[in-house]
């Protein structure tokens, strides 16, 4: 759905991460940075929307996927293409930081 992020689990996140271009963004509920994110991956699923995914893990209950992306600190946003990780960016971005990126794998 348009203006949502996709909510990963350890269980899916292989099976999401396979192909097309996806940003997933390993988040803690706690995590100040990772709330000021919200509004800007709400913006980047409607503008990429039927072009990229945006995605969204809670490392305190999905810790797997997290420890298999060695994801050390959160906010850590992580681009994918194809299964494979192409960037990765760690904090809080503004809206163009990561089109930016987005549009580095969609071209």
């Amino acid at each position: 759905m348009p203006g949502n992020p996709i909510e990963l689990t350890d269980a899916d996140f292989s099976e999401k991460t396979a192909e097309g271009v996806l940003l997933v963004d390993f988040y803690g509920a706690w995590c100040p940075p990772c709330r000021l994110l919200e509004p800007e991956l709400a913006r980047l699923a409607d503008a990429y929307a039927g072009r990229a995914r945006i995605a969204r893990i809670d490392v305190d209950s999905h810790s797997a996927a997290a420890v298999d992306c060695q994801v050390e600190e959160i906010p850590t946003l992580v681009f994918f293409k194809d299964g494979a990780e192409r960037a990765r960016l760690f904090g809080a971005h503004p809206f163009e930081t990561l089109a930016r990126e987005l549009d580095k794998l969609l071209a």
